[in-house]
């Protein structure tokens, strides 16, 4: 099964927000308790440099951010905020009260969305199985628009 082609528009210096499902042919979410997911930008679909890379599971997530210098945490050192949760709800929400079987939610924190630059760079979006198998769920540009107020 390839990747689904999707791109995404981001405002630099805003809170980002992604939530997708992972669903069967028949639209029934695919439980992905015990999978791992890792989402990387870069400028280019060659770059060495990672602009910020997002990993996570059902119970944890982390962000690292980049920016116009390469993979280097944000302002000064500090940790980054956001992350990928998986079998979660369409706000971030975990767990049997909160999810939904198949959700995958994706955000970054102001602070590492200022350090990316404005401009078309690229993503993708691979889930690790409890097998260790990987799927690409998602590729394509990763769009960020100036700001304007900083």
């Amino acid at each position: 099964m390839s990747s689904a082609k999707y791109d995404i528009s981001a405002d630099r210096g805003s809170t980002f927000k992604l939530f997708l499902e992972y669903q069967t042919s028949g639209s029934t979410g695919i439980d992905l308790n015990g999978y791992t997911a890792d989402m990387q930008i870069r400028k280019s679909t060659d770059a060495v440099e990672i602009l910020a890379h997002f990993t996570g599971g059902t119970a944890v997530r982390g962000l690292t951010g980049g920016g116009i210098d390469g993979f280097t945490l944000p302002l000064g050192g500090s940790a980054a905020v956001g992350g990928i949760y998986l079998n979660a709800g369409s706000t971030g929400s975990i767990g049997p009260t909160g999810g939904s079987t198949g959700g995958i939610f994706v955000s970054a924190d102001v602070t590492t969305m200022k350090n990316i630059p404005s401009g078309r760079h690229f993503y993708d979006l691979e889930i690790t199985e409890t097998d260790g198998s990987v799927i690409r769920i998602a590729e394509g540009r990763f769009n960020v628009s100036s700001d304007i107020t900083r």
